[in-house]
């Protein structure tokens, strides 16, 4: 299991790479969990946003209902998302919330789509 220190180093460098222009391939997605009716929430205890939705093959969940650890990037076409932890394929969403964050509301950061 990688520590908190080397999934924060792990995120940085890729939230670095997203806003310099690079966008995961297929081959960077090989091991990504993937997560079906899932939704954004709003995580009390960090103040960030988490994702909820049933997992598909989680390497220590399973195939189940999970919360995410904070998310921190969800690609334009919500296809593709980036918590703390690892990189999901986000596949049918459930119905948003009126408390999720809008890519047209202009205190949305453009890269990682959470507030500012």
């Amino acid at each position: 299991m990688r520590s908190l220190a080397d999934k924060i180093v792990d995120a940085a460098g890729d939230l670095q790479r997203l806003k310099s222009g690079w966008y995961p391939n297929q081959a960077d997605l090989a091991d990504a969990v993937g997560l079906e009716n899932w939704s954004i929430l709003g995580d009390p205890d960090s103040q960030g946003q988490i994702l909820c939705g049933v997992s598909i093959n989680h390497p220590a969940l399973g195939s189940r209902p999970i919360t995410t650890s904070n998310l921190l990037w969800i690609s334009d076409d919500q296809k593709i998302a980036r918590t703390l932890s690892r990189w999901y394929r986000l596949g049918t969403r459930s119905a948003p919330s009126a408390a999720e964050p809008s890519p047209e509301d202009p205190e949305v950061d453009s890269v990682s789509m959470l507030p500012r």
